[in-house]
């Protein structure tokens, strides 16, 4: 019997050397991402979910970010940054077309009436400040 090794061992040399630090925006966590994907799926947020708006949260959406995660971990650097960043556009473009805060609240350009900015009278100030 022979103590040499059937295969042959792993070359470290022909590893391809990391070129410099990642940026932030060019991982994909997937363990980060089955994190948000099983929170959504939990009792809790379904039943928050299903109180607030009548209806089970769909939860496709971490389950497409987790899948996309698994899948840049197959692929090279450049077309790991290309995908991801398409994927981080479409998910901007898909945020921003939503409603938000902006679309119900109208800036008042001038004070309630009633309101202590509205009283002219020092007095009214003072009294207000108590």
């Amino acid at each position: 019997m022979t103590d040499k090794p059937t295969s042959e061992t792993f070359n470290w040399d022909e590893v391809p050397a990391n070129n410099g630090p990642i940026a932030q925006e060019d991982i994909c966590k997937a363990s980060q991402a089955f994190d948000q994907w099983f929170a959504c799926l939990t009792v809790g947020k379904q039943l928050s979910n299903y109180y607030r708006y009548g209806e089970k949260r769909g939860c496709g959406k971490h389950w497409s970010k987790l899948k996309l995660c698994m899948g840049l971990k197959l692929r090279s650097g450049e077309s790991r940054k290309e995908i991801l960043r398409e994927y981080r556009e479409k998910d901007e473009a898909e945020r921003d077309s939503l409603p938000n805060v902006l679309d119900v609240w109208t800036r008042r350009t001038e004070p309630m009436d009633g309101s202590p900015a509205s009283s002219s009278s020092p007095d009214s100030h003072a009294s207000a400040q108590l």
